[in-house]
């Protein structure tokens, strides 16, 4: 397990406070709560366009070991943008890898047969 220093969103008001929005993992959390149940991995990764004062982010969901015989993962892939001193979702894709079939290697967009 690694983890990473905790980000301030948002702007400072003449007291030196954060008013912050919810940040794009955050948002993504809160979306899917049971993220954690039925899975053997679970892989989660938020990336910024910058260090200061994003613009982009980017959330990955990878949920693979499902108890599913005809999927083997599902990544979802959620672009937010900084508008308005407030992440917004702005596309959220899913993308399967099937465990049987003619493409077990690769994730494809089409549900698994």
């Amino acid at each position: 397990l690694a983890a990473c220093a905790a980000t301030e969103y948002g702007t400072h008001n003449d007291k030196g406070e954060v008013h912050s929005s919810s940040s794009p993992l955050e948002q993504v959390l809160r979306t899917q709560p049971n993220l954690a149940s039925e899975l053997n991995a679970l892989e989660i990764r938020q990336v910024f366009n910058r260090v200061e004062s994003p613009t982009a982010a980017q959330v990955t969901v990878l949920e693979s070991g499902l108890m599913d015989d005809s999927v083997s993962a599902i990544r979802t892939t959620y672009q937010f943008k900084f508008i308005d001193e407030q992440w917004n979702l702005v596309d959220k894709k899913a993308a399967y890898k099937c465990s049987r079939g003619k493409n077990t290697k690769t994730f494809q967009t089409a549900v698994c047969p």
